[in-house]
């Protein structure tokens, strides 16, 4: 059948143009039937052909669909006579495309909703990419009616069922939108395309854009796996519970460095955060210390002598210096302190030297001199710059200032008409009482024998052994044997002191023992100190004069030496020269 206007070859069924859009009149339905009879005669002598093509080459069919009129009882009667004639070998292939063909006739009803490609969505597969790309058949993608919603051929120009034109400047459907309707419609048989039917030429660019897309969404999909990967293998997420991707954003730690800010960026690695809480903790204690400074300083102002206040203010400013490295904010007013507190050890020390001399009274003033000196050294580690104020040379001079002490109370005793052996004694003993760790005596030279400390404390040791006796005697306590015994014991220690000699010769007589040995003990010193010195000895108090002393006003302790120190002599006629003492260390010995 033919348009009667553009003799366009038509199927019998239109009932516009697909051409022209001529209306066909209703009185060339006879005429159409037979001529589709005859185009079905045709396809089934083409379908034994279609059928090996298949077999010999598994290529993809275009399947052009059929109109969506419903073919009329004669159509269906002339068509089963012509399937009874095929070979065995079309039956089945005849059977699928009426399958087909039944299917098609029920999809594409008009009471069925046409398929929106928009709500098709395939789920690709993420692990075969390649199974991502529609493979879409080359024919051109189904175009319906925009006004009845009939499927037409594509390439028409009017609606077969109700004549509308089509819109040829719309695009076509997308590849995704015919591959969804290519899937919902069941295959069908292979049949031949109509000669004016081609694929259009647009559709090609769109399906290989479609392709790249999909490629690229791959590739972006693939990147972002290599980073969350990586960021798991930093350790990023290893707070995260359970290792669940959804509760990422729930579970992270706000405070994690490793988390980037709103903007995107993250804390460098390493870099320490800052805790506002630990400043103001380190602020506070820095303005307590400051506090406690500042009442100490006040309350040390208050005293002319030691106190701990100082001690205190000194403490705080070493501990902000050391700890909080504050040592160059804190020299000038540590320096201050340290001067008051310098001031406060001179006063204590001399209120100290007004007292009597005792051992008692070093230890004080060293333990003063120590402290001050404990904090110098604390302030020169922690970095605090300083004035000593001569403290430390004051400090070293502790030593000779109370071996001048011991000294002078010695001489002063002496100098006395009436004096005590036992204070002289009591003196000299407690200045050897000051030792250090090792049990040395601080205030002796030890290895000079005429160090004055220790002429000193042998002069006191013969008067205290000479008192000992007379009291032992007295009471009953000692014999004359034991009174010997006793000096003996003390002889080398005192230089043989000339004193106790005599005492010997004395106890010699009273026991009967015979006293040769301390008789010419005696008057060998007694000649030695008229040859090297110029000074006479002698035993009655009435015939003293300045030439000769009396043995108890003997001064043996006074060094009279050319080279001796005038600071601590007595007496520049009585007493011994180093030469005088060193000859009797050497010569004098007592056997009895």
């Amino acid at each position: 059948m033919k348009c009667p206007n553009c003799q366009t070859e038509l199927t019998g069924q239109e009932k516009f143009c697909i051409k022209c859009g001529t209306k066909i009149p209703e009185n060339n339905d006879t005429k159409a039937t037979s001529e589709v009879k005859e185009a079905d005669a045709k396809k089934e002598e083409k379908a034994p052909e279609t059928q090996e093509k298949k077999t010999a080459s598994p290529q993809p069919v275009i399947v052009t669909p059929k109109p969506m009129n419903e073919e009329k009882p004669e159509e269906k009667k002339e068509k089963a006579k012509s399937e009874e004639a095929k070979p065995e070998a079309a039956k089945s292939e005849a059977a699928k495309s009426e399958e087909v063909k039944n299917e098609t006739v029920k999809v594409e009803n008009p009471k069925i909703e046409p398929v929106k490609p928009e709500n098709v969505k395939p789920e690709p597969d993420i692990k075969n990419p390649e199974s991502m790309i529609v493979k879409t058949p080359v024919s051109a993608p189904p175009v319906f009616c925009v006004k009845c919603g009939a499927k037409m051929q594509p390439g028409a120009k009017f609606c077969t069922k109700c004549g509308t034109p089509v819109d040829n400047t719309s695009k076509p459907a997308s590849a995704s939108s015919a591959a969804a309707a290519t899937a919902a419609e069941p295959a069908k048989a292979p049949q031949a395309a109509p000669a004016q039917i081609a694929p259009a030429p647009e559709e090609k660019p769109k399906k290989s854009s479609k392709g790249l897309i999909l490629l690229i969404i791959l590739a972006i999909c693939a990147i972002i796996v290599a980073i969350l990967l990586a960021l798991k293998a930093s350790g990023v997420f290893a707070g995260l519970s359970g290792g669940s991707s959804q509760n990422t954003e729930e579970d992270a730690n706000p405070e994690d460095e490793s988390v980037a800010d709103e903007d995107g960026e993250g804390e460098e690695e390493g870099e320490p955060e800052e805790d506002p809480e630990l400043d103001e903790a380190r602020r506070q204690e820095i303005s307590d210390i400051m506090d406690a400074i500042d009442a100490a300083v006040e309350e040390g102002d208050k005293s002319e002598l030691i106190t701990e206040d100082y001690g205190i203010a000194l403490d705080g400013y070493i501990t902000l210096a050391g700890k909080y490295g504050l040592a160059d904010d804190v020299s000038k007013e540590a320096s201050e302190v340290f001067e008051k507190y310098a001031k406060q050890v001179r006063a204590s020390i001399a209120l100290l030297d007004g007292q009597k001399v005792s051992s008692g009274l070093y230890i004080q003033s060293r333990m003063y001199y120590d402290e001050i000196l404990g904090y110098a050294d604390a302030m020169t580690n922690a970095g605090i710059k300083f004035d000593d104020c001569g403290i430390a040379a004051e400090a070293d001079t502790l030593i000779d200032t109370y071996r001048d002490k011991y000294i002078f109370a010695i001489n002063e005793i002496t100098a006395r008409e009436n004096w005590s052996r036992d204070e002289a004694w009591e003196i000299m003993e407690d200045a050897a009482s000051i030792t250090d760790d090792a049990g040395h005596r601080i205030l002796f030279n030890e290895d000079d024998p005429d160090d004055p400390m220790r002429l000193r404390l042998i002069y006191a040791l013969a008067w205290k052994t000479r008192k000992d006796i007379e009291t032992g005697i007295a009471s009953g306590e000692m014999t004359y044997e034991d009174a010997l015994d006793r000096i003996d014991s003390v002889l080398r220690d005192t230089d043989y002191n000339l004193m106790l000699l005599h005492d010997g010769i004395y106890y010699c007589d009273k026991a009967k023992i015979d006293s040769a040995p301390y008789m010419v003990a005696f008057n060998n010193e007694i000649e030695k100190m008229q040859e090297f010195d110029g000074v006479i000895v002698i035993l009655d108090p009435k015939k003293a004069d300045e030439t000769h002393i009396e043995m108890n006003h003997f001064w043996i302790f006074n060094d009279i030496s050319d080279g001796a120190n005038p600071a601590y002599q007595v007496s520049y006629t009585n007493g011994t020269s180093a030469q005088t003492r060193a000859w009797i260390r050497e010569n004098i010995r007592v056997n009895r």
